[in-house]
């Protein structure tokens, strides 16, 4: 009988409790996050309201610096709905992140590479003007960790700005690299210094690096350089992250030390990151920051060009022709081939 009567309740609230399963698949559904990493079209925004050098310029067009908009840790709709957009990308979180120890070390690394981007411009702005800079190392970046290495798993990671080993101050990759030589495979060394805005300590053994079995931690490595302009230069890209912004940077440096507005009326978008020496250096992501440029109405986009890779060339082409976007591609290989064809432009017309 008591079998009968749960039977009985059962089939009378059939319905609702199939609906509270369906609704607690959903909810499960909605909050699990999964280890991928979507990216689409991000922002083209104006350098000039981002950049100060304490010299007024009055822009009659724009520089537009690109981004790429990315969402860590999606749940399965989102994935999904990612999948089936032709402007959007799935990755995994591994892939994305080039194996990066976690994505607090990639965003820090990330950081480095924005902080790293805007020295660079000032090097190559005020190398181009002929005009000195203070430039000072700093530190030294963790910006991989190489398969042999041991540091991972004794507490380092990407990212990580060691400024001391074994209690002595290192301000270059030089220096680190002539302290840890003097040593042998198997020895530790204390390591110090900044991760993002917290401070770090890690004891990591040294190792036989290939080729030539030199002894050291086991990572690529950047000296962290330390700019400062005679100019009162000030950059707002905190809410960003990696050095693809480089380009549009300098160029908006360059206009407005020299009081000449180099857009020329125009919208121009662009990308590239920059070298101290002015060369344009290839990017990621250039067909969402070619979308986000045309949803912004760019005359212009200065595409990073190398005749040994024409990779973004190439995927710039192909999203333009594919999606029937209207800025016109710029080749660009350095900075000079850049302002040359700014200078170049007849002034747009009103």
């Amino acid at each position: 009988m008591k079998k009968d009567n749960q039977a009985s309740w059962i089939r009378k609230y059939r319905t609702v409790l199939i609906l509270l399963l369906v609704f607690f698949l959903f909810l499960f559904a909605y909050m699990k996050p999964w280890p991928y990493m979507l990216y689409g079209p991000g922002s083209a925004e104006s350098v000039h309201l981002r950049v100060e050098t304490g010299h007024e310029l009055e822009e009659k067009g724009a520089f537009l610096f690109t981004t790429v908009s990315t969402y860590s840790n999606p749940n399965i709709f989102s994935i999904l709905y990612a999948r089936f957009n032709p402007r959007m990308e799935v990755k995994s979180e591994e892939t994305a992140t080039g194996g990066a120890t976690n994505l607090t070390a990639y965003r820090n690394l990330l950081a480095y590479m924005r902080d790293s981007s805007e020295a660079n411009a000032l090097m190559a702005a005020y190398a181009t003007m002929g005009k000195p800079l203070d430039v000072k190392p700093q530190g030294v970046i963790v910006v991989a960790l190489l398969p042999d290495s041991k540091a991972r798993q004794n507490g380092l990671q990407e990212g990580d700005i060691i400024t001391k080993v074994d209690g002595r101050d290192i301000a270059s990759a030089k220096e680190i690299s002539e302290y840890l030589t003097s040593k042998k495979a198997g020895d530790e060394v204390q390591v110090s210094g900044t991760r993002g805005k917290e401070k770090f300590e890690a004891t990591v053994p040294l190792i036989a690096m290939e080729p030539d079995k030199r002894t050291g931690i086991g990572f690529q490595n950047e000296t962290v350089l330390k700019v400062t302009p005679p100019d009162p230069v000030k950059f707002d890209f905190a809410d960003t992250g990696g050095p693809s912004a480089g380009l549009m940077m300098t160029l908006e440096i360059i206009a407005q030390l020299t009081g000449e507005d180099l857009t020329r009326g125009y919208r121009i978008a662009g990308t590239g990151t920059i070298s101290a020496d002015g060369t344009v250096g290839l990017i990621g992501g250039i067909n969402y920051k070619l979308m986000a440029a045309d949803r912004e109405k760019a005359d212009y986009f200065l595409v990073p060009y190398s005749s040994r890779n024409e990779s973004n060339w190439t995927l710039a082409q192909e999203t333009v022709e594919r999606l029937k976007l209207k800025p016109q591609l710029v080749k660009v290989s350095t900075l000079q081939e850049a302002v040359d064809f700014l200078k170049q432009l007849e002034p747009k017309a009103e």
